[in-house]
């Protein structure tokens, strides 16, 4: 590894942790003290992972086009600044309908200093060992939201909830800025080959490929359940049997398994065959859906958290080749930003179904189940995406 590759894998990892855990581990932790800031009901403050998923779907449109073209350094200082914005509206909001602003512009900046922005670099930085540098970079999000959900919890009795969100603010904007502007390129470094495929290649083409529909599928089942569920786990997780403290800390490890997650399934991704890991993976995840939906123990459900921390920290660095191989490098930008316009739906809906089957039963099990079936789902889609790819 040159020391140019580290730089930019230590970028990607930074800028990664930073904005998934701010975007996705803190508002869980928030949850209750949302509700009491701004008089809202939990179906109302539950709005705000739908609001944040629009606004990384069309982040992910604008990121994807901007850094197909080659655009680096612009794209991620941009995504920072907007990350710190939403942050400072968040802490400044005095309605639901500002609040709700802010959920949309953090959502929005999340493909710029995200897993996308971070695999564009990685993908192009790396051509030997790929898979392990996506691993790498992958262990971001996890290690991040371990530590910022661990950090919401403490800042939260310490100093407040609207001080904490210009706490996270100032720490995003020191810690990305000056990395992105010392270290990520103005351009990204091109061979006139790529130049033509990606000129060659829109959206419109990418969307006429029945690889990208296949491909598609199985991030949108997989991570639009994953991120769905994870909206609803902390309250599952008191519902067995866990106290506020203990919640915490479960949601904790189970980020934090992530880490392993991804180094593991992003080392084997350059050893086996990518199908058959993204197979044992979704099975893996659909088993323990499964579980959830019985209710165990405590010590049971703790166990099973860490398992999905650890399934669910592998699946991007295998999403990431997956689509690398299937779509190409520099059209890598589009079909993940195309791959979030299809999660969407699929991930609000695993949000609703889930609220739905509390406020109707007062447990998630049914929720479960479907979850569990549309990991399956899944896996005929890795399937199919293997069969498209190979009569292209």
């Amino acid at each position: 590894m040159t020391a140019r590759q580290r730089s930019i894998l230590a970028v990607a990892l930074v800028t990664q942790g930073i904005s998934v855990g701010l975007v996705y581990a803190v508002p869980p932790v928030f949850l209750e003290a949302l509700e009491e800031t701004f008089d809202a009901t939990r179906t109302q403050i539950a709005a705000g992972p739908i609001l944040i998923m629009l606004g990384l779907t069309a982040g992910s449109l604008s990121a994807g086009a901007a850094l197909d073209r080659g655009y680096g350094r612009r794209v991620v200082l941009g995504g920072a600044l907007l990350l710190c914005a939403g942050l400072l509206v968040a802490s400044a909001a005095s309605n639901l309908w500002l609040l709700g602003l802010a959920s949309i512009a953090l959502g929005f900046a999340v493909p710029s200093v995200g897993p996308l922005a971070g695999a564009s670099l990685v993908t192009r930085a790396f051509d030997e060992g790929r898979g392990r540098a996506l691993g790498l970079m992958s262990m971001g999000p996890p290690l991040g939201s371990g530590l910022f959900a661990a950090l919401a919890g403490w800042s939260l009795l310490e100093i407040g909830l609207r001080e904490s969100f210009l706490l996270f603010a100032a720490i995003a904007f020191l810690a990305i800025v000056p990395l992105a502007w010392l270290v990520v390129p103005v351009r990204f470094e091109r061979k006139k080959a790529d130049e033509a495929n990606a000129s060659g290649v829109s959206m419109g083409d990418v969307l006429r490929m029945p690889v990208f529909w296949w491909t598609a599928g199985v991030f949108a089942l997989s991570a639009g359940v994953a991120t769905g569920w994870t909206a609803h786990a902390g309250a599952y997780f008191g519902g067995v049997g866990f106290g506020d403290g203990e919640r915490a800390g479960v949601l904790a490890a189970q980020f934090w398994m992530g880490v392993p997650g991804a180094f593991a399934f992003g080392f084997l991704a350059d050893r086996f065959s990518v199908t058959n890991l993204f197979v044992l993976l979704l099975f893996s995840e659909a088993l323990v859906y499964g579980l959830f939906a019985l209710s165990p123990s405590p010590s049971v459900a703790a166990g099973l958290a860490i398992a999905f921390g650890f399934l669910v920290g592998g699946m991007i660095p295998l999403y990431m080749v997956l689509l690398g191989r299937r779509m190409g490098a520099d059209a890598l930008g589009r079909a993940m930003g195309l791959s979030n316009l299809v999660m969407l739906p699929l991930m609000s809906l695993a949000v609703m179904i889930a609220a739905a089957d509390f406020e109707r039963a007062g447990h998630y099990s049914v929720s479960l189940a479907v979850f569990s079936v549309c990991l399956i789902a899944a896996i005929v889609c890795v399937l199919g995406s293997e069969r498209s790819a190979r009569s292209r």
